[in-house]
């Protein structure tokens, strides 16, 4: 679906777009950014009338529901640098325990060699390592 005040916004621009961006979730909105910052106006398609992809809260009868993730990891600061800049306050730090639940253990989340390799049996270990190598 295609938000006709969106479209009248780029139109009242006085400016077409030669770009589109398919999606509005994290990634499509840090693209359009991106284009943005370039001096272009993208065009982003998104199916749903709210912004977020799964990354969304939703209101129902006063409740909120997290449509899905809405923790993001990088190692990378620019990217961390486009988030802090776009929320300011509105960003919340979270210290988080992930884990990777897998044959009734936990794994460490990124996943981390030694502790996978540790943590398999060691056929499984050697069969990961051949897998990997090949």
């Amino acid at each position: 679906m295609v938000d006709k005040a969106r479209d009248k916004a780029i139109l009242d621009t006085g400016q077409s777009s030669d770009y589109v961006v398919i999606g509005a979730g994290p990634a499509g909105l840090t693209a359009a950014l991106e284009f943005v910052r370039h001096g272009h106006v993208p065009l982003v398609l998104e199916k749903t009338p709210i912004v977020g992809g799964t990354a969304r809260t939703e209101s129902y009868q006063g409740f909120s529901f997290d449509m899905g993730g809405h923790r993001f990891f990088t190692k990378s600061d620019a990217v961390n640098r486009v988030w802090q800049d776009l929320l300011g306050a509105e960003l919340l730090l979270r210290p988080r325990l992930s884990r990777i639940f897998y044959r009734r253990r936990f794994f460490a989340y990124p996943p981390q060699l030694w502790d996978a390799l540790v943590g398999l049996r060691p056929r499984e270990s050697v069969r990961v390592l051949a897998s990997y190598l090949r």
